[in-house]
């Protein structure tokens, strides 16, 4: 009577189904078939040795758990990453859906989210990198009075409002655009902007920028 090998002895213990089979030259070789693991799977894995204290999983129970991992991280990821640098993070992204050469972003990124913690939503964030893109020396969350504007552009004399479902005029009351407008002066241009149009198409920002700029100048 030959010696069982380790393998056939955790397999007898564990009840494990055998068959005859293998590569060409080897059909008496041994093939465990090893239940999957995973609960609620049927799958079968066949194998030419079985360890008794092993976990064995199926391809495509290993694919769903390595999915499930993945959105477990990113879920602890999300949770532990600060709100608005998360906005930030998720501005660049909609960008780099919206362009073609994102590279050309790469330095407007990187200082606009020096201050990413000032914007205040997503849209915002995309208006800030478009404008340091564009050249333009921006102050985010101006104080202007009592008020605060999205952004400030001293050398245009502009202010650029990023409105949101809500307007600010609508939040703060009907005043707020004519003291706003009187603080910085009636030579001052106020640009409301709808958050859905920003979303959209973030390279039409310098277009409206250029049109208001030359109203202006003639």
């Amino acid at each position: 009577m030959s010696k069982l090998s380790m393998s056939e002895i955790y397999a007898q213990r564990d009840n494990i189904r055998t068959e005859l089979g293998g590569a060409r030259g080897h059909d008496n070789e041994i093939i465990y078939c090893i239940p999957c693991d995973t609960v609620g799977c049927t799958s079968i894995i066949k194998s030419c040795v079985y360890k008794g204290d092993k976990v064995y999983t199926c391809p495509l129970c290993k694919s769903k758990i390595k999915r499930q991992r993945t959105i477990e991280r990113k879920e602890i990821i999300d949770m532990l990453q600060p709100k608005k640098e998360k906005a930030f993070n998720n501005a660049t992204l909609r960008i780099e859906k919206q362009v073609k050469n994102f590279r050309e972003y790469d330095t407007a990124i990187k200082l606009a989210k020096s201050r990413a913690e000032r914007y205040d939503s997503i849209p915002e964030a995309m208006v800030a990198i478009e404008l340091v893109r564009l050249g333009y020396a921006i102050i985010p969350q101006q104080k202007i009075g009592r008020y605060k504007v999205d952004f400030l552009m001293r050398n245009e004399k502009l202010v650029i409002e990023v409105d949101g479902i809500l307007y600010h005029k609508k939040v703060f009351g009907g005043d707020r655009e004519a003291i706003i407008q009187l603080s910085l002066g009636l030579d001052w241009k106020i640009i409301h902007i709808p958050a859905e149009y920003i979303a959209k198409n973030i390279r039409k920002l310098k277009k409206i920028i250029d049109t208001v700029l030359a109203r202006r100048e003639n």
